[in-house]
């Protein structure tokens, strides 16, 4: 049974950031991400992403914006989704 407790308080939501708690033995990284469409420039919320995101066999995805156009969607080696035009 693990149990840790987090000292002090944060925002996850405000920033596209990620927060490292170390403890004896782990280090936890708790990720809230927004990916950005590179055309509109709307910050897409983690939800929308995520449901289409664990039906993925591969490590991008296509996804269609509001503004409708299709935007290729990654993840950054600190798990944070990061957005790119796909005629690039």
């Amino acid at each position: 049974m693990l149990l840790f407790s987090v000292v002090g308080s944060f925002n996850l939501k405000d920033r596209n950031m990620s927060k490292t708690i170390r403890m004896s033995g782990a280090i936890i990284t708790l990720v809230e991400s927004k990916a950005e469409c590179p055309h509109c420039e709307r910050e897409i919320p983690f939800e929308e992403i995520e449901t289409k995101w664990m039906k993925q066999d591969n490590h991008t995805m296509r996804l269609k914006c509001k503004c409708k156009r299709f935007i290729g969607v990654t993840t950054d080696m600190r798990g944070d989704f990061v957005a790119f035009d796909l005629k690039g």
